[in-house]
């Protein structure tokens, strides 16, 4: 009977979920579902025709140029930083780059005359128009360096490959334009085609006369008031998580127990995430795609596994009342127990990951469904509803286990309250103990997430940034909580104060002396070798015949 009940409440759960999955995954897929011509040539290779006139045969000129009618696609969508597409009303481009031709071509931030201000993020022209720079060095394919004018030797494309472009340091970050239109970066190996950078001219300091600079996307987390209180708030959680993993790793109280065991795990895990959180959060600077999405990943790998580590030990707490409840049987190995859940926490966290790398990697599927590590942010993009199938959606699906978990052993303890003999021994005071811990770090977390699952629901409505950027910040304080409901325990704070006392950090206070009555006593109530143990026998003899 109670394993129909489980198993119903099992079939309930992934049903919910499939329906979930298809509403905000598959019905939108529907919708937006439309037909767009095949392309001619890649988007890099095209120019936009919105603003020229088709000949009668269908062809273009574009600058010096006839692009045939066989060469022009419509486009309802344009490419950005990293290849991200982003919607736009439908508009012509033609195929106009071809390398097999040595036709190459550069991208213009802005149209001839005007560059890109950083500081306003649009085009204005320059304060002299007749001063417009042409030249710039070019790496051509033999190694060597020459100056080009680029109007003349390359076909120009127009735009920004992202809202916030930056100016690419020379010094921080040698670059150089090459023969074929693509951007070489010293520093990191970095090749950007015409998608990922732009040319503008850049006024340098006092100098009336501009010059040529390149443009691209910095991979970085822009700080926004409310990422910087959670980044201190992280940061913070961190100092604490240390001297809670290395209390949980030196007191032998916790360490030998499979309690501790699985709670070690989970704190290593969740400092560990939340570790590469803050660096995130901390880090400014262009990243390489490859180190942003290594950090992605590895971040991802450990918050999965933090969470399932909670998930295991809500199971185990369960499992080990109910087996006392049934058949009072002995525990089994402990060892074997913490192997087994180690096993199965890790390679799921690690199945997990490898699932939203492909996802991430593939060309299956669409971009608005991929989890967005490494495109414009070195985390799960949470703008976007695919967030949920990734992260979101797991994380619910295992606090609703705690949560029937922890009603399992509400009900086991409530079963069982009749018989109050059955919590008499040291053992099962123990085991409520732990239950008691369990159930309220699940309580800090499991209200976190749900308010972090809340305001990703919400994040359009503007209104609640306050709040929710409060939640945040208390979610991201956690290993302050965690450390005071770990650590400052009765129990633990004398085991730690043994452990201090063995390796000399503090000196234990002397014993009290024993005061005895009878033979052997001296006169500064010491007892001499000789008569110690006369002492005490006369001492216990004195006791036992003792009038009442």
């Amino acid at each position: 009977m109670e394993s129909s009940k489980v198993l119903s409440a099992a079939i309930f759960m992934f049903t919910m979920l499939l329906i979930t999955c298809i509403g905000v995954f598959v019905v939108p897929a529907l919708i937006d579902l439309e037909y767009e011509p095949a392309e001619k040539c890649p988007f890099r290779d095209t120019v936009d025709l919105s603003n020229h006139t088709a000949h009668r045969n269908g062809s273009y000129l574009y600058d010096g140029i006839w692009i045939n009618a066989n060469q022009t696609s419509s486009y309802k969508h344009r490419l950005k930083f990293l290849d991200k597409p982003q919607p736009s009303e439908l508009h012509i481009r033609g195929c106009i780059c071809d390398r097999t031709k040595h036709t190459y071509c550069v991208r213009l931030c802005c149209e001839r005359g005007k560059y890109f201000k950083p500081t306003s993020r649009r085009c204005e022209k320059l304060r002299d128009v007749h001063h417009m720079p042409n030249e710039m060095e070019i790496l051509m394919r033999n190694k060597t360096r020459t100056k080009w004018n680029i109007f003349k030797h390359f076909v120009i494309q127009h735009g920004t490959p992202c809202e916030k472009p930056e100016i690419i340091s020379l010094t921080e970050d040698p670059w150089i334009l090459r023969e074929d239109g693509y951007l070489a970066i010293d520093t990191d190996n970095t090749t950007l085609d015409t998608v990922n950078y732009c040319i503008s001219p850049q006024y340098d300091g006092q100098s009336q006369i501009p010059k040529l600079m390149a443009m691209s996307c910095p991979m970085k987390t822009e700080k926004t008031p409310s990422m910087v209180l959670n980044t201190y708030g992280i940061a913070i959680s961190v100092v604490f998580f240390i001297p809670t993993i290395l209390i949980h790793l030196a007191v032998k109280e916790l360490r030998s127990s499979l309690t501790g065991k699985l709670q070690t795990c989970y704190l290593i895990a969740l400092a560990t995430g939340y570790s590469i959180m803050g660096y995130i959060n901390m880090t400014q600077g262009r990243w390489p795609v490859s180190k942003c999405r290594s950090i992605g990943f590895t971040g991802y790998y450990f918050f999965m596994s933090a969470y399932l580590w909670l998930g295991v030990l809500c199971y185990d707490m369960w499992k080990t009342f109910r087996e006392c409840k049934i058949n009072n049987e002995k525990n089994r190995d402990n060892m074997n127990r913490f192997i087994l859940y180690s096993v199965f926490v890790w390679g799921t966290a690690g199945t997990f990951t490898l699932f939203v790398i492909w996802a991430q990697l593939t060309k299956v599927i669409m971009e608005q469904y991929k989890p967005g590590i490494g495109l414009e942010m070195c985390w799960i993009d949470t703008r976007k509803w695919s967030a949920a199938l990734y992260f979101y959606l797991p994380n619910f699906a295992i606090m609703v286990f705690n949560i029937t978990a922890f009603f399992q052993v509400a009900m086991v303890i409530y079963e069982v309250k009749r018989d109050v003999s059955t919590y008499e021994t040291n053992r099962e005071k123990k085991r409520r103990e732990n239950v008691l811990i369990i159930l309220r770090l699940f309580l800090i977390m499991g209200i976190s997430w749900i308010m972090d699952i809340i305001s990703y629901c919400c994040r359009k409505y503007e209104s609640l940034d306050f709040l929710f950027g409060i939640t945040d910040f208390s979610n991201a304080s956690q290993g302050v909580l965690i450390f005071f409901l770990f650590i400052l325990r009765q129990n633990v704070l004398i085991a730690i104060k043994e452990l201090l006392y063995r390796f000399g950090i503090i000196k234990r206070p002397p014993a009290p002396p024993i005061k005895c009555q009878g033979i052997g006593r001296t006169t500064e109530g010491q007892t001499s070798k000789k008569n110690t143990s006369s002492a005490r026998i006369s001492s216990r003899f004195s006791v036992s015949t003792a009038p009442p």
